[in-house]
């Protein structure tokens, strides 16, 4: 009975100082993850505030961070971004015109590499064009036309736009994305996903939030260091391989895809269409360009499903088709597919090193300077 009484009270304790720290959250989370910002950007679980969303456009990042902790699967490395939040020099300040703009998805972010080894840094420095990285991790063809037609609405001038079409894109836009006609995107499924729920949970006890995120990422991040592979061989999550799968599939239909290839493609191509019109509008050239995942270099050919389509849609709108395909294919051919991926590739994963973010900066100086 004593010990009853005594683990009631335990509760009740842990309940009242549980809804007190909400209390103190709600009114005072936001000032509280702000004034440690300087800390937290040391640490590495600072990512959950530096990776925001967006009202119109659904994700970006935070504007003037200097993240220095910022851990991948190589370690760490610096993420800084300007006054506007596009990935950049660190206390970068630039005002709304630029020469460049690229956009694309983790691929054009340069993740997980810093900026000025980034191809839109290299080509940045190269050049000496004023350039703007609007690039971030998850972004596909839905988002790159609503955060470029939003920038120019927000007074932003670019003379010339290319875009880089990641294979992740299909996947991304037909299952993760949707667009409505004022160009806001949201999220499907949003009612199964418990999103305004999650939003305001998000929105309303930051600090809790937080530190539930700093909970699961701890955890991830010990699971994942048991799965590391010590085979020469590329080892790719599951989800990789499905994002890839789509340009050698011989079947119209994939397992755990919302649409099928032709369809998915065809709503891509529209989106591009209508962003290609809002350029044309303004004044902006496009340039559009393509390249090859390590699944593609082994199980696709050289003219991809994935070239052919955006080559096709390039005729009379770019002003540049820039297809990095048979640069990676020529490589292989000369040497194989395992000295190529390690030669360009980050171990267990698809995106490119930093010798390979050079190869795609030479071409576009060879290109645009």
């Amino acid at each position: 009975m004593i010990f009853l009484k005594k683990l009631l009270n335990l509760v009740k304790i842990i309940l009242i100082t549980f809804i007190f720290s909400l209390v103190i959250d709600f009114f005072l989370g936001s000032k509280i993850l702000k004034y440690f910002d300087d800390y937290f950007a040391k640490s590495q679980f600072y990512e959950r505030l530096v990776r925001i969303d967006h009202p119109i456009y659904h994700h970006t990042l935070r504007a003037n961070i200097q993240y220095s902790n910022n851990v991948s699967f190589l370690g760490t490395y610096e993420l800084c971004t300007n006054n506007h939040g596009f990935k950049s020099k660190c206390n970068e300040v630039v005002d709304k015109n630029f020469k460049f703009a690229f956009i694309g998805d983790s691929f054009t972010e340069g993740t997980p590499i810093e900026y000025d080894e980034s191809f839109v840094g290299i080509f940045t420095e190269a050049s000496g064009y004023k350039t703007a990285n609007l690039g971030i991790v998850s972004y596909s063809p839905k988002i790159y036309l609503s955060k470029i037609n939003y920038l120019i609405n927000e007074g932003f001038n670019f003379d010339h736009v290319v875009v880089f079409i990641d294979i992740s894109d299909f996947y991304d836009d037909t299952n993760f994305y949707s667009i409505d006609e004022s160009l806001k995107v949201t999220e499907k499924y949003a009612e199964k996903k418990n999103l305004k729920r999650r939003k305001f949970l998000r929105n309303n006890f930051p600090l809790t939030n937080f530190y539930m995120f700093v909970l699961k990422k701890y955890k991830f991040k010990v699971e994942e260091d048991k799965e590391l592979s010590v085979n020469e061989n590329p080892v790719f999550t599951d989800k990789v391989n499905l994002k890839a799968k789509w340009t050698y599939s011989k079947e119209d239909t994939i397992e755990r895809y919302d649409l099928g290839i032709k369809e998915g493609n065809q709503i891509m191509v529209n989106h591009m269409e209508k962003l290609y019109e809002i350029l044309s509008q303004n004044n902006i050239k496009l340039s559009l360009a393509v390249y090859p995942w390590p699944h593609q270099l082994k199980n696709d050919v050289v003219n991809s499903i994935h070239v052919k389509i955006w080559q096709e849609f390039c005729k009379n709108k770019c002003e540049n088709f820039v297809n990095y395909f048979p640069i990676f294919f020529d490589e292989m051919n000369n040497s194989s597919y395992l000295e190529t991926y390690k030669k360009y590739y980050f171990k267990n994963d698809p995106h490119f090193n930093k010798i390979g973010h050079k190869v795609l900066a030479n071409k576009l100086i060879e290109i645009f300077k």
